[in-house]
């Protein structure tokens, strides 16, 4: 089914995420001597090459900055890549998302960009793509199917990141809590990040941890919950930055001086940082539009015969005041 298309070419500016090397296309014309049947041919490659290439794409959700991020620098590389992209929110449901999926190959779609909104309940919707034999690259969240590639954070190092900050912030010595998101394989390992690194100093601790489910009011009630059972509690980790505002604002609305570090690195996060900075100390970031526009770009060169990464893991950082000052934010 993989259509080659020359107009992808065009996006090899971001191709220093990905290997293979592009193919040559034959231009030469027909020459005097080509037969009949040779022209039918050549007229039919001609008209598949022109057919225009179609990507659906079944996000996570609509609702968060991170992830409409992701979808708006999806949609502009397939502008820029001269092809057509369909967005659409799995609103963090996998029967959503599985329906999304059925709905995309019924269309007859080229390749699917889809960020998982459960990595084992994305297997059915992953099944289904592999009777089409239609690729999936997933992106930022892993699957229990078989995508031809995988775009996403090293979030071990993210979490480890996260660690170091906490270490830092509270001398070595203090007592922590974790908001997770444990339906999604990349906030565990945030977190298990996290917990490496604590582990290696014998006065940090973490004390409790308590899944989100990607809703800022549950991170907002988990956060309650830490300061009831806790009095002596000093630093929440969360995994992402709905759960860091939530935490946040009910750290402020208790009037404690309890540090947060949040993770994705939205824009909520930056201005969060500097409204508060004894409070929210530090975010970790990732890089939404680099792998929005490699995802695209992994899958043109995929449906044009290159060979690809089939992972691709891009470096997290720390945003932070000082990050935020030197950098004009």
């Amino acid at each position: 089914m993989k259509k080659r298309v020359a107009l992808w070419m065009c996006f090899l500016i971001i191709s220093v995420f990905f290997v293979g090397c592009g193919k040559e296309i034959d231009n030469q014309g027909i020459t005097e001597n080509e037969t009949e049947s040779e022209n039918i041919q050549s007229t039919e490659k001609k008209n598949v090459e022109e057919e225009k290439i179609v990507i659906g794409v079944s996000i996570l959700t609509r609702g968060h900055v991170f992830w409409n991020t992701v979808a708006e620098s999806i949609e502009k590389a397939g502008e820029e890549a001269g092809v057509e992209v369909i967005v659409v929110d799995a609103q963090q449901d996998s029967n959503v998302q599985y329906a999304q999926i059925q709905d995309f190959i019924t269309q007859g779609v080229d390749g699917i960009i889809m960020s998982p909104a459960s990595t084992a309940g994305s297997a059915a919707a992953m099944k289904l793509t592999e009777d089409a034999e239609i690729p999936v690259v997933t992106l930022f969240i892993k699957s229990d199917g078989e995508p031809i590639a995988y775009i996403g954070t090293d979030e071990i190092k993210g979490g480890n990141l996260a660690g170091k900050v906490a270490v830092d912030v509270l001398g070595e010595a203090g007592n922590c809590a974790i908001i997770t998101y444990d339906e999604i394989e990349q906030c565990v390992d945030r977190a298990e990040g996290f917990k490496q690194v604590l582990a290696e100093y014998p006065d940090m601790h973490v004390m409790q941890e308590s899944n989100y489910s990607g809703d800022t009011d549950k991170a907002a009630s988990a956060t309650q919950d830490f300061i009831t059972q806790y009095p002596d509690l000093d630093l929440i980790f969360a995994v992402g930055d709905p759960a860091a505002v939530g935490a946040v604002n009910t750290i402020k609305a208790a009037g404690l001086d309890i540090k947060v570090i949040g993770y994705d690195g939205n824009p909520e996060a930056i201005e969060g940082i500097k409204q508060d900075t004894d409070l929210w100390v530090a975010d970790i970031a990732q890089d939404p539009v680099g792998a929005g526009k490699g995802s695209v770009a992994t899958m043109l060169k995929y449906l044009n015969d290159e060979e690809v990464l089939s992972e691709f893991l891009i470096e997290p950082y720390i945003i932070d005041m000082g990050y935020i000052e030197n950098n004009g934010l």
